[in-house]
């Protein structure tokens, strides 16, 4: 069986599972707690450059990260899909609006003269369909993310944000699949060499 086929049928497999329990009361406490054992692993400091993501149905939501990371002076990024297969990163703080991106996921509105960041990043926060315990991930299959964090230099952290129902024992991978430093899940942090 080729990879892209067992991508896909994990992809569905794990998406039917996260998303039958989406919205329930267990399911927001252990989004809540994937966030809060994040937030202890990765504080938060002033002048840290962090990309987030804003959740689809079936991710860990980020809301208590923003805040956290907001309060203490962070400076916050977030995606624009800006073509096919391409991400952007822009800024967004407090206050500032949102536009609807193409899949209907809110962005930052591009603002003229300010270029999108590309380099410089402290930490990126990745979702994903599932992940291992060797730090691959499977993303909505779209391939976004691999691009973009296959270009982020190496000192950029990147920490994929997951319910453990999304832990499998093996992701497939390809030569462009960008392994991630670390997982947080309601049960914990797991860091990969």
């Amino acid at each position: 069986m080729l990879v892209s086929e067992r991508k896909a049928m994990l992809r569905r497999k794990v998406r039917e599972l996260v998303r039958a329990k989406a919205g329930s009361g267990s399911s927001r406490i252990a989004g809540e707690r994937a966030q809060e054992h994040f937030l202890a692993s990765f504080p938060p400091r002033r002048g840290m450059a962090a990309a987030l993501y804003n959740a689809v149905r079936g991710e860990v939501g980020t809301e208590r990260i923003r805040e956290a990371y907001l309060a203490a002076g962070a400076t916050l990024y977030y995606p624009c899909v800006v073509g096919q297969g391409a991400l952007e990163f822009h800024p967004h703080g407090n206050g500032d609006p949102w536009v609807r991106g193409p899949y209907g996921i809110p962005e930052p509105p591009r603002v003229p003269g300010r270029p999108p960041q590309t380099v410089g990043f402290d930490l990126v926060l990745v979702p994903g369909v599932a992940f291992d315990r060797k730090g691959h991930r499977l993303g909505q299959g779209l391939g976004y993310y691999d691009r973009f964090l296959g270009g982020l230099p190496g000192e950029a952290l990147r920490v994929g944000l997951a319910y453990s129902d999304q832990v499998v024992p093996e992701v497939p991978v390809e030569e462009w699949d960008a392994p991630l430093h670390a997982l947080a899940t309601e049960e914990g942090v797991i860091r990969f060499p």
